[in-house]
């Protein structure tokens, strides 16, 4: 994957039941994809709080989506935990994961990493990088656009 290319579309089922296709939201708002290891680790916590302090700041212009490979019922707990205002998808087969170059090291775990997907559905920026902090701080970089 790479800057230019046509976002892979996708259909997963979210924190709330909703099954989530990808597609149906190009021409509406950018999109934030963010991909991480695990529910409730401390680093993926940071994370998830981090871009959910940003999250009214974006939301108007971007649709965030987070997903790793934990069930719908951790994401759940999880959302409620830390009172996420946007949807965590299930990727229990990490399916998406493999799209999205995001299949983590002998596939046990999804691989940090975040994509801006812009309206035309083609990816317009790459976050990598084990560490939570550039991933929050694209996030709020979004909200100073």
């Amino acid at each position: 994957m790479k800057v230019g290319d046509l976002a892979p579309d996708f259909e997963l089922k979210s924190n709330t039941s909703e099954n989530i296709k990808l597609s149906s939201y190009f021409g509406k708002k950018k999109i934030v994809l963010f991909f991480y290891v695990k529910d409730n680790t401390p680093g993926c916590t940071a994370e998830v709080i981090g871009i959910r302090d940003y999250y009214p700041k974006v939301s108007n212009d971007y649709e965030v989506f987070g997903i790793n490979q934990d069930s719908i019922e951790s994401h759940v707990d999880f959302c409620q935990k830390h009172k996420l205002p946007f949807k965590i998808l299930s990727d229990l087969g990490k399916k998406v994961a493999s799209l999205y170059d995001a299949k983590g090291a002998l596939g046990m775990y999804t691989r940090r990493i975040t994509y801006l997907i812009g309206l035309d559905g083609k990816i317009e920026k790459i976050v990598e990088g084990m560490g939570a902090s550039n991933h929050i701080e694209f996030v709020h970089g979004l909200s100073n656009l």
